[in-house]
């Protein structure tokens, strides 16, 4: 996730001419930081790296270059961003999520009404007929 924000970031600072505003990488890397991160990213992809690969080698290159405490600011205003960025609700667990209807009930539930229509109307016509 990290990786393709940095991406984003980057290539969008390095095709306008201007950091993109809402990446917080603008705020935590200056302009050489952000190319060449950017250089680093390119180069491994080039090279063949996965991106599991390219993920370490960010993550290697922003310790490197920042502190343990901004490394983790940038990391938290990067969450921020991601879950409004991409409007991310936060996850429930399984214990509160509410457990599947089966077939049947569905059924049921929609039918219900209508049977007890039919059970009336059938005993009504019971009781006429007895008469």
């Amino acid at each position: 996730m990290l990786f393709l924000l940095i991406s984003c970031a980057l290539y969008l600072s390095h095709v306008s001419g201007a950091p993109c505003k809402m990446s917080p990488l603008t705020t935590f890397l200056t302009d050489a930081q952000q190319q060449t991160l950017h250089q680093l990213i390119v180069s491994a992809r080039d090279s063949g790296a996965n991106e599991e690969m390219v993920k370490e080698s960010m993550d290697e290159y922003l310790a490197q270059i920042l502190s343990p405490d901004r490394l983790q600011e940038l990391k938290t205003a990067h969450d921020e961003f991601e879950a409004q960025r991409r409007g991310k609700r936060a996850a429930i667990s399984a214990s509160d999520k509410p457990e599947p209807k089966k077939v049947f009930d569905i059924i049921d539930q929609f039918t219900s009404d209508y049977q007890k229509f039919y059970e009336e109307s059938s005993a009504v016509r019971n009781r006429n007929n007895i008469n």
